[in-house]
């Protein structure tokens, strides 16, 4: 697996772990979602999924491009969501013992989105390929 794979990897694992640890006080405060809230949380939470399988497959510019857009909107969403905007999935909103869980994994998911923004990027800044020498380093 070359670099930019590997860190795409770890750019999604993170954000997969950190959407989970969010989903366990978003359950227990309880801070339910619309229906669209749900369903673009599913296609945010899949897309990098699918974006990261194309670049395994050797489709590097549209694997990225799908894996960028996908937590770009991810980061939208969850930045809008919870830290700018007055709703129950607001971060301020959420008072009690899950007040600081439901902060930190929403941060969380807000700092793997970012990190997925440019992990997903770095095939996309011109490099088609690493050359047999990078590969062996």
């Amino acid at each position: 697996m070359t670099r930019k794979r590997t860190v795409a990897a770890v750019a999604l694992g993170a954000y997969l772990l950190a959407n989970l640890a969010h989903g366990v006080p978003h359950a227990a405060v309880p801070v339910p979602l619309t229906p669209f809230q749900s369903a673009f949380v599913a296609a945010v939470t899949l897309a990098p999924i699918v974006g990261f399988v194309l670049l395994l497959r050797g489709s590097e510019r549209l694997g990225s491009a799908v894996f960028v857009v996908s937590m770009a909107a991810s980061l939208a969403f969850g930045v809008y969501f919870h830290f700018l905007v007055p709703n129950p999935d607001s971060v301020r909103a959420v008072s009690g013992p899950w007040s600081g869980p439901f902060f930190l994994t929403a941060a969380l998911v807000a700092a793997a989105g970012a990190a997925g923004v440019v992990a997903g990027a770095w095939p996309l800044n011109g490099e088609r390929s690493e050359s047999p020498e990078a590969r062996r380093r």
